[in-house]
């Protein structure tokens, strides 16, 4: 079995308890544990993008910036590492996802 990052990503709205978030929500709670047999780490949700900070090394000069390192309407929201046969299976899962999006990466096993 392989391992691929499972990345899911949506605007960079906060969360607001409204009665369509809560049934995002609740599908993807129930993807979750539909799923769960996939998962070799559940993964986290993240903190708005508002929350992050990011160091870059550039010939050897170090910056901290606050905020996300790119602009962009889109950001992580969340990760999980799932286990499947092949690409072509983590595809097929990752259609089901529920939000609005997720990026599926292959891990470099060593």
């Amino acid at each position: 079995m392989a391992k691929f990052a499972f990345l899911y990503f949506g605007d960079q709205t906060e969360y607001e308890p409204t009665p369509e978030s809560q049934k995002v929500y609740a599908e993807i709670f129930r993807w979750f544990e539909t799923n769960r047999a996939h998962f070799v780490y559940g993964g986290e949700e993240l903190q708005p993008t508002r929350t992050a900070t990011t160091v870059r090394n550039a010939r050897g000069k170090v910056t901290v910036v606050d905020g996300p390192f790119v602009e962009a309407k889109e950001a992580i929201g969340g990760f999980s590492i799932i286990e499947a046969p092949d690409m072509a299976a983590a595809l097929e899962l990752a259609k089901t996802w529920p939000g609005q999006g997720v990026e599926v990466r292959p891990i470099v096993e060593r």
